[in-house]
């Protein structure tokens, strides 16, 4: 045994201290278990107090950590719990619940928002777009105006899935916050566990307070299959699967992703700006494998070396790998391939405007509904600009001519990542392909090569 923890231990030094020693991170705590059973419990630097910004602690056992999007693991609980109460179906249309949702909505269940099947995009990428704007997650988006791909074609990960679910169970239950701590931390004793509520927000996307020693209780009650006081049946509902339209395996199933070759294994990450989480389960081994910091730098790789370790040495079991970036890197599938139903332009016919040639009838101010955002497209010598309306400065795109592209293209560069956008033309409209391109930076998922992620389709008019 305690050669194994040497192992594990030296797995989370390998990872952590270059980090520590780049600023990106400040401290960590990491558990691992087999049946039950600590294998490792390391806690090291320090980490901000939950409650008062600036102020950090060493790491300990009671240590708080906002750990983000494992808060949909225990969205995804209560929507179960609901549902096995007969409260709710897994295939009732969300527009039940949320009717302020527009028509495309009719459309999308409850399992779609599950499964991050429903198309729905997501709001924090979609504000990578946006200009500067007033509007909460929630009304970004209730102005969705149709979906990036039919539901039930395809599994895009998206939050505003779990904003949606999260407002179902709030209007369901008076509270989600609330009913989750009521009907799981109290149960399971996750004392130091909490979602956060504030008016333009709820435990949906994320927003989860807990420690590492909590999520242990979590992963026993999931391994187990107990959790004090819950309804009949809701382990078997909670670990079915999805499957798309075409009958397919879904990658995701209640707030957590399977691993590819293994869907024994569950594992979700938790990425907020200064925290990083990851929690894997090997449900057959019994196996919980817990990395939670107070970083900027992504702990999938650490926490699958760690597994790694104990299915090498304890079950003679081969490497697994990192399904992590293999989802993310998927190829970008087209409209077509997804069944997107665009929006008809019966009055206009698609137009290819070249640099140089007719692009002069293209200038001026566009406006897009769903993202509440103008922009310009002015000239500059002799290239073209698309830039935020009313701003001045390097705040612009640049717009290209590529040969091997039917339509005009844009693309821009930030310190996070790149931008393509694909811009077709409609007479008065225009229609925005976004697509964003991750570098190699490790702000947002930390991959070594590029990685391409799709947000949608956005219509904007000619003021």
């Amino acid at each position: 045994m305690k050669d194994i923890t040497n192992k594990l231990e030296s797995v989370v030094t390998k990872h952590l201290q270059p980090a520590m020693d780049k600023g990106i991170a400040r401290g960590c705590a990491v558990s691992v278990e087999l049946d039950s059973k600590p294998l490792l419990k390391l806690y090291a630097g320090d980490a901000e107090d939950i409650d008062i910004d600036g102020v950090y602690h060493p790491v300990n056992a009671n240590t708080r950590f906002d750990v983000a999007s494992i808060a949909k693991q225990f969205v995804a609980c209560c929507v179960a719990m609901l549902a096995c109460e007969n409260r709710l179906n897994l295939d009732d249309s969300v527009r039940i619940y949320l009717p302020e949702m527009k028509n495309y909505a009719d459309h999308i269940t409850i399992r779609h928002c599950i499964s991050m099947t429903s198309g729905v995009r997501s709001f924090y990428l979609m504000k990578r777009f946006m200009s500067d704007s007033l509007l909460s997650d929630m009304e970004i988006f209730l102005r969705q105006e149709q979906p990036e791909n039919e539901p039930g074609n395809f599994n895009g990960y998206s939050e505003a899935c779990y904003e949606i679910l999260g407002h179902i169970v709030e209007r369901l239950t008076g509270g989600i916050a609330e009913f989750a701590r009521r009907k799981i931390f109290e149960p399971l004793e996750m004392t130091d566990t909490y979602g956060e509520e504030e008016p333009d927000f709820i435990m949906g996307g994320g927003g989860l307070i807990t420690t590492a020693e909590d999520l242990v209780k979590w992963h026993n009650c999931l391994m187990n299959r107990h959790l004090p006081g819950a309804p009949d049946g809701l382990f078997d509902m909670f670990f079915s699967p999805f499957t798309f339209n075409n009958g397919e395996l879904c990658p995701y199933g209640f707030g957590f992703f399977y691993d590819e070759n293994n869907r024994n294994v569950i594992w979700q990450f938790g990425d907020n700006i200064g925290w990083q989480s990851v929690i894997r389960v090997d449900l057959e081994r019994k196996l919980s494998v817990i990395v939670l910091t107070c970083s900027d730098f992504d702990p999938v790789e650490t926490a699958l070396e760690l597994e790694n370790t104990v299915i090498n040495d304890v079950f003679g079991l081969p490497t697994r790998e990192n399904y992590k970036s293999a989802y993310f890197k998927r190829p970008i599938q087209t409209a077509e391939a997804r069944q997107v139903k665009h929006r008809d332009f019966p009055n206009a016919q698609k137009q290819n405007p070249m640099i140089g040639n007719d692009m002069d009838k293209y200038l001026g101010r566009y406006y897009g509904y769903e993202v509440d955002t103008y922009f310009d497209i002015v000239p500059d010598g002799s290239r073209f600009q698309m830039k935020y309306a009313g701003e001045d400065g390097d705040d612009y795109i640049n717009l290209f001519d590529f040969s091997d592209e039917t339509r005009l293209m844009a693309r821009t560069r930030g310190d996070w990542g790149a931008f393509r956008f694909p811009i077709e033309f409609y007479g008065s409209e225009c229609e925005i392909n976004f697509i964003v391109l991750y570098r190699n930076s490790g702000v947002l998922f930390g991959y070594g090569d590029d990685a391409v992620k799709r947000v949608g389709y956005f219509y904007f008019v000619r003021c």
